[in-house]
C-alpha cells in the first residue's frame, strides 16, 4: 500500500518538523529516522512500478514546505496539522486487514511491536505534558492491536502442521 507509505512518511515528517521547532530531540530523531526507512521503502514501490517516482517526491516537498511555514506560524496549529496528517495512516491498513481473511505475509510480530512502541510514545507524551504526541498514538495502538489480533489468529487458522514442518525444515537449512 505505497499510499498508506506515503501518508505515513507525511505525517514523520510533519513529526519532525514539530520536534525541531519544539525543541524535543526525541521526537525529531525518531521521526527523522522513520522518514529514511519509508522513504526506502517508497524507493522499492517506484522501482517495481506500485507508484510513480514522481509523487512521493512531490508530496514529500510540499508538505516539507507546508510544515516549515504552518510551525513558524504557530506550533500549536503545526501539531494540530501533523495530527490531522499523520494519526489515520494506519486507518488504510485496518480496513484491508478487516476485509481479508487471511493475512498471508502480515507480521504479527511486527504489530505487536507496534502497540507496544504507540503505548510507549502515549505515555512519553503524556509524561511531559504535550498531548500532541500522546492521543494520536491511541490511534495507532487501537490499529496496531487489531492488525495484531487478526494476523494471530489468521496465521493459526491457516498454518497446518505441515506447512509448519515444511518452514521449520527450511528455516534449519
Amino acid at each position: 500500500m505505497p499510499l498508506s507509505f506515503l501518508q505515513g512518511c507525511c505525517g514523520s515528517t510533519l513529526w519532525t518538523i514539530y520536534g525541531i521547532q519544539k525543541p524535543n530531540l526525541q521526537v525529531a530523531l525518531s521521526n527523522f529516522l522513520v522518514v529514511v526507512a519509508i522513504v526506502l521503502i517508497l524507493s522499492v514501490c517506484a522501482k517495481d512500478k506500485k507508484i510513480v517516482w514522481w509523487l512521493p517526491i512531490l508530496v514529500i516537498a510540499i508538505i516539507l514546505t507546508l510544515g516549515i511555514f504552518v510551525s513558524r506560524y504557530s506550533l500549536t496549529l503545526m501539531g494540530w496539522f501533523t495530527v490531522a496528517v499523520g494519526t489515520p495512516a494506519i486507518i488504510p491498513q485496518v480496513v484491508r486487514v478487516y476485509q481479508t481473511e487471511r493475512l498471508y505475509g502480515v507480521s504479527s510480530s511486527m504489530y505487536g511491536l507496534l502497540v507496544v512502541c504507540c503505548l510507549t510514545w502515549f505515555g512519553y507524551g503524556a509524561l511531559i505534558g504535550d498531548w500532541f504526541v500522546a492521543i494520536p498514538n491511541i490511534v495507532g495502538a487501537t490499529g496496531g492491536l487489531y492488525i495484531w489480533i487478526r494476523a494471530v489468529k489468521s496465521h493459526k487458522k491457516y498454518s497446518s502442521p505441515q506447512e509448519l514442518q515444511v518452514e521449520a525444515i527450511q528455516v534449519l537449512r
